[in-house]
């Protein structure tokens, strides 16, 4: 929605500063952004004499700066006022217009500003505060963000800001706070004169250990912070500095979640796991893994280092000193880590190191392919594959890309669970970020997580909390050896025993069947996608992401007239019975009618209303030899429509076919009141809504929604209802 001060912003800044040095001119829509705030700061620096404007507060802005404050009454406005109750605008205050003077609803709003930042109102914009006025971040409690952690982010800015520029304090945990906690820390620590806010050598060195009953410090409070941070379940507030019960508790509490020594003593690795993805890199690990195949030597030599884990590639290559060779894993080295009593967990990865791998398609056409090879290999019923995505991705690109993505891996693990393949769990790798939206995004429900927190760098694990869900959490890559000599690398993980790995594999007789059902999957996409009429409806229905498993109510008439559709799908033509129509399709053509489902309504639908003819067309289209079957009932006010398109003539990749019927189960519901039952018994009811049913499919597959919704055809529905078959025109 536009915001009309913020409109009067843009054509202001237009008009003022068109043509100059720097300046581009920007979209009048009421919509505030970084474009907005951007041609701001360049509008700041032609008023403050910079020679080259760029939209970037940078350091020669700030040393120019010269600091405004409440004015006179009868003071003369000025451009650098109003590029201050502009940038106010675009914040979400109200500074009292643009007016170019700094009076009292200006300096009203600049006190606000200043409490919301979690600093004592001075009425000063100093070029610190501008700079905070003049960006996206957010500065009141946002509508996910927590007050507890809005409380640490106002202290950090009131006691600590003297490091870092004033972070956001709307109560959303992220990157800018979790260093700002870390500046914190190394002022407390004595190493302010090279406080920089990664945790490095010297802030281990010099890291604490907290004891319970040791006194309130305020040691202690950045500990309470950093509790509080990475989840509400380790909050202590008030945050005191005093390390009483409540925080021997929430420090215990959080080792045991992070497989940590349980003793509730706060020391530099409790710490460093609270402010860091990736922890001390020094601590012990059962589990790794590895795109290196094991051997028998290097089996040993997991063992020996006490390694009881290890995950390998089900597919794949990996580039190396001697080009390109395989990290897949081979049935002789599962053969070997059964032996030696190290389990495994499968992760799948063909690429996913950048963005634009995540295109439409591709989650059906990976998940496939892990699959096919989990079952070639032999894992079992319970065994977690980790879809691998391997780059720092945005939120926005967690979003639009790889939920999808994950969605459709998803969708073909559930059409999985229907065949006789084992039923495999959706895990998945990626930066905190990634993992914590798809455990929580409804269509994809990660089972478990593989947490890629090595990558101490990437945003999507800077200032986020480790997701519940996380099995395994990579920190660190190592090189093992004997006697000096490099013979392993690997990476080293947390294990948190939610997923045990697998212990023994069992290879199956026929590894075709995958390929049987792969086949049969997308065959049940590719004929739902003919039929008549959903894809108005439910646009979500047989896309790559398609739950055959679902329900789907298709349409609602004033509470009185509700249709809704499921599915299911056969290896066989299901037998034809009473009031069944069976269409024949061969590559000589297409035979058959619905004459004996309708009798005598037939030539009425056909010829008025039901071009059936070109529906079986449209259907046909993905079935090379077979059958189109239609077959109703009903019972009192209720009806039930099955189509089943079957097709017997599938080829597989390796040779020969298979059959494939895919059924539309088309359900109509009435709510008939006394009145209605005046003019129809129960049986001329049924007899109505069946036609009701086909009537409606019909019209929807000539024409469309928009004739469906016309007036006059819910009056021929309720004609239908109603048993009156005349009233159809």
């Amino acid at each position: 929605m536009a915001d009309e001060m913020v409109r009067g912003v843009q054509k202001w800044l237009n008009e003022e500063y068109r043509g100059r040095k720097g300046y581009t001119v920007i979209s009048e829509d009421g919509a505030t952004g970084g474009t907005t705030v951007g041609a701001l700061i360049v509008a700041l620096q032609i008023e403050l004499g910079i020679p080259s404007p760029v939209p970037t507060f940078g350091p020669a802005t700030e040393r120019a700066f010269p600091g405004l404050t409440i004015q006179a009454e009868d003071a003369e406005p000025n451009n650098l006022n109003k590029i201050l109750q502009a940038a106010f605008y675009c914040k979400g205050y109200n500074p009292g217009g643009l007016s170019g003077k700094f009076y009292i609803a200006t300096a009203a709003a600049v006190n606000k500003f200043e409490r919301d930042v979690g600093l004592e109102p001075t009425t000063l914009v100093d070029s610190k505060l501008m700079k905070a006025i003049l960006n996206t971040d957010g500065f009141v409690k946002h509508r996910d963000g927590r007050s507890n952690v809005r409380t640490i982010q106002q202290t950090l800015n009131a006691e600590y800001s003297n490091y870092f520029d004033y972070i956001p304090t709307n109560g959303i945990y992220e990157r800018k706070t979790n260093q700002a906690i870390i500046y914190a820390l190394q002022h407390e620590e004595g190493i302010g004169h090279i406080a920089n806010g990664n945790f490095g050598p010297s802030t281990v060195a010099n890291c604490p250990t907290l004891h319970p009953g040791n006194g309130a410090t305020k040691l202690n409070r950045i500990l309470q912070w950093a509790l509080a941070c990475n989840s509400d379940l380790f909050d202590t507030s008030p945050y005191n500095g005093n390390y009483n019960a409540n925080v021997e508790i929430a420090v215990r509490a959080y080792q045991n979640f992070m497989t940590l020594p349980d003793n509730g003593v706060a020391d530099m690795p409790t710490i460093k796991q609270l402010l860091t993805s990736n922890g001390y890199e020094g601590r012990s690990a059962i589990a790794c893994d590895a795109s290196t195949v094991i051997n028998s030597m290097t089996a040993s030599l997991l063992k020996n280092h006490g390694y009881q884990v290890i995950g390998r590639y089900l597919t794949g290559n990996v580039g190396g000193d001697g080009g390109l060779r395989s990290k897949a894993m081979t049935h002789e080295e599962l053969a070997i880590l059964q032996e030696n009593g190290i389990r495994v967990f499968p992760i799948y990865q063909d690429g996913g190191y950048y963005s634009d791998y995540f295109v439409p398609g591709k989650g059906t056409d990976d998940a496939w392919k892990a699959v096919r090879a989990a079952y070639k290999l032999g894992f079992p019923t319970g065994t977690t594959i980790y879809f691998a995505v391997d780059f720092d991705a945005y939120d926005f690109e967690v979003t639009n890309k790889i939920l999808p993505y994950l969605a459709e891996v998803r969708s073909v693990l559930n059409t999985v669970k229907s065949s006789p393949l084992p039923d495999y769990k959706l895990g998945v790798y990626g930066s905190r970020n990634t993992c914590i939206r798809a455990q929580g995004a409804s269509n994809v429900e990660a089972d478990y997580s593989f947490v890629g927190n090595m990558s101490t760098g990437f945003s999507g694990n800077l200032g986020f909390p480790m997701p519940g869900n996380w099995a395994f959490s990579q920190f660190v890559e190592v090189n093992i050896g004997v006697g000096g000599d490099i013979v392993l690398g690997i990476d080293k993980n947390d294990y948190s025993g939610l997923d045990q790995g697998v212990a023994a594999v069992n290879p199956p007789d026929n590894p075709r069947d995958t390929e049987l059902y792969e086949a049969l999957h997308a065959a049940f996409v590719r004929m739902g996608q003919n039929m008549p009429g959903l894809q108005h409806f439910a646009p979500e229905l047989f896309v790559t992401s398609f739950d055959m498993s679902k329900s789907y109510e298709l349409f609602r008439i004033s509470g009185i007239f509700t249709g809704s559709v499921e599915f299911s799908s056969s290896l066989e033509l299901p037998s034809e019975g009473e009031k069944v129509a069976t269409i024949s399709i061969s590559p000589e053509g297409i035979s058959g009618s619905l004459e004996s489902i309708l009798g005598e309504s037939y030539g009425k639908l056909s010829d008025r209303i039901f071009d059936y003819e070109n529906m079986i067309d449209d259907m046909s289209a993905s079935i090379s030899a077979g059958a189109i079957q239609f077959s109703i009932k009903g019972s009192g006010a209720n009806a039930e429509l099955r189509i089943t398109c079957f097709n017997e003539d599938i080829p597989l990749e390796s040779g020969g076919n298979v059959s494939l019927g895919v059924t539309m189960v088309f359900k109509t519901e009435t709510n008939l009141n006394a009145s209605w039952n005046e003019f129809s018994t129960p049986e001329a009811q049924s007899a109505a809504a069946l036609l009701g049913i086909l009537f409606i499919v019909g019209l929807i597959a000539l024409y469309g929604v928009p004739a469906f919704a016309a007036a006059a055809t819910v009056t021929a529905i309720i004609a239908l209802i109603k048993g009156d078959q005349n009233d159809i025109t």
